[in-house]
């Protein structure tokens, strides 16, 4: 490593080593590229793009010239997502004019609209006779009903995790992945189910249509990111507990959110190590942002996805809540945000983050800063709509907010009248809604103009960024100040900085 005193050289002159890039001997039946040939083939399209997570980026020469080999044109690799990689980043590729993506890897299984879309969800090792072990040595109670949840890197060792769980626990219930309502979904019993492993336009294993499926025998069905479960009629999804297989990460802190409830025995595909957690922590951890949002001013809709279907209605619903609520409110597209980027834009108190479920929920510990300004669709409903209240079952997927979905709330956009309250956090004046009398009137001589300190500003900006800008120290150059002459353009020193060349004797 190179220490805080040395010259810099050893940065400017590095070189890759041989062997960073992984050779192209991997085997190809992971990324399954025979299916993935058929699949292009079957489409008839002509431009397509592969999306790899960072992670399997060292395989994505292989997988291409392996395809381009095999279909007889190129394929384009999405080097770089736009958002989360979680996502199919559709921007990405309609750069490259594509008519269609595969994306590689694990998945949020948001839907998409624009572009078809094959999902091929690799594999990571499950040691099956461990995860079994793990957990019949843990869960104590045989009669508790139990719900199997999975990452989707595990979906094809997860039948036969359930299959001999199902002998030990026969109560167990496992959900399936749900990407395209057109595919439909099965629950196991105490035998195997076997189904088409053929995966469609949006990666869920499908069974044939001619026969009735569990979807449409099922009355007490129940989907949440991305999953889908039938649970038996007369349960509750507070009866059960929930087994989770796959490794931590923002999968399984969503469905904790979600069902924060429950009991969740997370266990570690590899070696069958289990953990039991809840979380009733995290969600009660999070009911500040509640109030930080009701003490705002400025509101930042953070726009971090414009791939998953619906992102649009969201933004547009977001905005009526903010002005009927008498809050400022303005679009950002920052990309994959940071602490940097959200510095530039001091003025704005507290940001809604519009991304994908797992996207959209920032974990303390992995970021404390983005942790503190960005908040969640739904807290941000909770915070400004007087007909919703903050519960338990904490919802991630903004989709839900939707209408049709299962956290909507009809909104108008009629102003609510002003309330004032006491923040928690400050203990100041909080007031939410709009004080009769307060729009500005607008001239019908000069339109959207009035004068301000001899000086002619727009009306439409009084209170918003405008005016922000204004109580700024420093607003930029003043077009009105007379230009500076330009000296002569002369050579300057050459060299890094810390020993130029002049500077070496």
């Amino acid at each position: 490593m190179a220490s805080f005193t040395n010259s810099g050289s050893e940065v400017v002159e590095r070189t890759l080593e041989e062997g960073i890039i992984r050779a192209p001997t991997l085997d190809l039946e992971m990324y399954e590229v025979t299916r993935c040939v058929q699949w292009i083939q079957r489409g008839g399209y002509r431009k397509v793009g592969l999306q790899f997570p960072d992670e399997l980026l060292g395989d994505a020469a292989a997988v291409s010239r392996a395809l381009t080999k095999l279909l007889g044109f190129v394929v384009y690799i999405l080097g770089d997502t736009t958002y989360g990689s979680c996502c199919v980043d559709e921007v990405a590729a309609e750069h490259v004019g594509a008519e269609a993506v595969i994306h590689f890897g694990h998945t949020c299984l948001s839907p998409s609209k624009r572009l078809p879309v094959l999902y091929i969800l690799t594999k990571i090792p499950v040691d099956i006779s461990a995860v079994v072990s793990g957990l019949e040595g843990t869960i104590k109670d045989q009669t508790r009903g139990l719900i199997m949840i999975y990452d989707t890197r595990c979906h094809y060792a997860a039948p036969d995790v359930a299959a001999k769980l199902v002998v030990t626990f026969p109560h167990l219930v496992t959900s399936t992945l749900l990407l395209d309502e057109d595919c439909s979904f099965s629950t196991l019993t105490s035998e195997k189910v076997e189904s088409n492993p053929e995966i469609c336009k949006s990666g869920k294993n499908c069974i044939d249509r001619n026969h009735k499926t569990a979807a449409q025998c099922c009355s007490n069905r129940l989907t949440f990111n991305g999953r889908a479960l039938c649970l038996p009629s007369g349960t509750h999804i507070k009866d059960y507990d929930f087994i989770y297989l796959g490794p931590s990460g923002p999968t399984v802190n969503c469905v904790l959110l979600r069902f924060s409830e429950n009991t969740f025995y997370c266990v570690d595909p590899s070696d069958g190590s289990v953990k039991i957690t809840s979380g009733v922590r995290s969600v009660m951890n999070r009911s500040a942002k509640i109030e930080m949002v009701k003490d705002a001013e400025i509101i930042g809709i953070l726009v971090g996805t414009l791939g998953v279907a619906d992102y649009h209605k969201v933004i547009s619903r977001l905005k009526i809540i903010s002005k009927a609520a008498g809050k400022r409110s303005y679009t950002f597209v920052v990309g994959k945000p940071n602490e940097p980027k959200l510095a530039n834009i001091s003025e704005v108190d507290i940001f809604v983050y519009v991304a994908c479920p797992e996207t959209s929920v920032v974990e303390r510990n992995l970021d404390p800063v983005l942790y503190r300004k960005l908040v969640t669709p739904w807290e941000f409903e909770v915070a400004l709509l007087s007909g919703k209240e903050w519960s338990l079952a904490f919802e991630t997927d903004f989709r839900e907010l939707l209408p049709g979905g299962s956290s909507y709330c009809e909104v108008t956009s009629e102003p609510r009248d002003e309330e004032a309250s006491v923040s928690l956090l400050t203990n100041k004046t909080q007031t939410l809604g709009v004080r009769n009398g307060s729009q500005v009137a607008l001239d019908d001589k000069t339109g959207a103009i009035m004068f301000h300190d001899g000086q002619a500003i727009a009306a439409l900006h009084v209170g918003g960024g405008g005016q922000a800008l204004k109580s700024r120290t420093w607003q930029g150059l003043d077009p009105l100040l007379p230009a500076t002459p330009t000296p002569s353009v002369v050579e300057g020193r050459s060299g890094i900085a810390s020993i130029y060349e002049d500077e070496k004797s």
